[in-house]
């Protein structure tokens, strides 16, 4: 009897499957239209559903529990289509295409795209700013003070870039800066002090 349980469920559970080390999605028979996964993650997790056409259908921060964030979500309501569910950890930015066809949802193998975010150090007013990318898109980056002032633009042609800025000199309380690439921004504010 247990055997017969155990097969059920086996039978039951796996529809669909996206897996890439520390991001496991599933969709289950019998569910309707839900999709299920689990993220390997110590930090809160930026959760958005997209349509085709780019159209924010919905966002939520996810707290992380025990180093990994859980979530399910019922797509029942959503019409038959392609939707792209958007993760960002602290280190990417991963996007999984969903498919919706009449009663099931189903989630493509791998991710469509994944993007490292760049990483920002200060050390004692010595920012610097890397970014690793396998791609050759270009890289962005500008500087600003507090009262929104620009202080920094350069664009890097592609490839890992890695650039260093000394702010120990300056009479501003805080620095934001504005990376681009692979058409995502990401944001970072730096006290000065």
């Amino acid at each position: 009897m247990k055997f017969g349980v155990a097969l059920v469920a086996l039978l039951t559970t796996v529809v669909s499957h996206a897996n890439d080390n520390d991001f496991l999605v599933k969709t289950k028979e019998g569910a309707g239209k839900a999709i299920s996964f689990t993220i390997k993650e110590n930090k809160d997790v930026l959760v958005k559903l997209y349509a085709k056409d780019g159209a924010e259908i919905f966002n939520e921060t996810v707290k992380s529990k025990n180093g990994k964030v859980d979530r399910t979500y019922d797509l029942n309501a959503l019409p038959d289509g392609t939707y792209y569910l958007e993760t960002e950890t602290a280190t990417k930015v991963a996007r999984h295409e969903i498919t919706i066809k009449g009663k099931s949802a189903v989630v493509a193998e791998n991710a469509i795209s994944e993007i490292a975010k760049p990483v920002v150090l200060n050390n004692k007013g010595i920012v610097t700013v890397q970014v690793s990318k396998n791609d050759k898109t270009p890289v962005d980056i500008r500087m600003y003070d507090e009262n929104n002032n620009e202080l920094y633009n350069e664009t890097f042609e592609g490839g890992k870039v890695a650039k260093r800025f000394d702010i120990t000199k300056s009479t501003a309380k805080n620095f934001t800066l504005v990376i681009g690439y692979n058409n995502k921004l990401f944001v970072e504010t730096i006290a000065a002090r």
